[in-house]
């Protein structure tokens, strides 16, 4: 029972691995993250992890009697192929020798081969009985950073919802960075921007830089209808740091 425990662990540590080397590498040489694409990543890696490496490395935990080295030769050559089917799930086309060349299929690659070094990491700890305390607490890191960066950029790129109450018509005037007025609230995950009857909206936030969706509500608060809003306009207010919005609603 606790060797399929551990198993269950290593499996699941080296697949964050891969997440976490490959958000990081993109982090760190392309100064660039996933934006709206980080809950891609899952979608288009779990599958091949899932369903090429896994059984491959399940088959591996119980091959006790091969060396380290063979092990890890062999699960980066697996790497190379799994990369290969994500980028057919991405709907790059059928991959070819030119792709080896590319950085994406590169990343992929990285994604994989990270995956395997750490499961070859785990089988050897299983085999020679000892580090499990350790390979523990490095399992606990390698699973919670890339979760929290994915959620983190997933949530950077969630629209900002304005509620406008469904009777009003007119400008509404929002001021961001205002010292002496509440953060922008949060519901669901979402930043929410409740304007007022008299249409004008004070935050000690900055202004978020990501897209925006205007929602009538009642008199209750719920959602009615979202409409369209376009020719916002911008200008900076009379105290330092304080940006101002403005829009009409038709």
């Amino acid at each position: 029972m606790k060797q399929k425990l551990f198993y269950v662990l290593v499996a699941i540590a080296s697949y964050f691995a891969g997440i976490l080397a490959y958000l990081g590498y993109l982090a760190l040489v392309y100064d660039q993250t996933l934006g709206s694409d980080s809950s891609k990543l899952i979608g288009w890696t779990l599958p091949s992890y899932l369903f090429l490496i896994l059984p491959f490395y399940t088959l591996m935990f119980r091959w006790r009697k091969s060396a380290i080295f063979l092990r890890t030769a062999l699960l980066i050559v697996l790497s190379i192929i799994a990369a290969a089917s994500v980028t057919v799930m991405m709907g790059l086309g059928i991959w070819g020798i030119q792709n080896l060349f590319s950085p994406e299929f590169g990343l992929f690659i990285l994604l994989f081969a990270s995956s395997a070094i750490v499961f070859s990491v785990g089988s050897l700890i299983a085999i020679k009985e000892k580090g499990y305390l350790i390979f523990l607490l490095a399992s606990l890191v390698i699973i919670y950073l890339p979760i929290n960066m994915l959620v983190s950029e997933v949530e950077k790129s969630r629209p900002v919802i304005h509620h406008i109450p469904q009777s009003f018509h007119g400008t509404v005037v929002i001021h961001f960075g205002d010292s002496s007025s509440p953060p922008i609230s949060k519901k669901k995950g979402y930043e929410v921007i409740n304007i007022p009857e008299n249409g004008i909206y004070k935050t000690s936030s900055p202004r978020p830089v990501r897209g925006i969706r205007h929602v009538l509500v009642d008199e209750l608060g719920n959602e009615v209808k979202e409409i369209s809003i376009s020719g916002e306009t911008m200008k900076y207010g009379s105290n330092p740091g304080v940006t101002i919005s403005e829009y009409t609603v038709p």
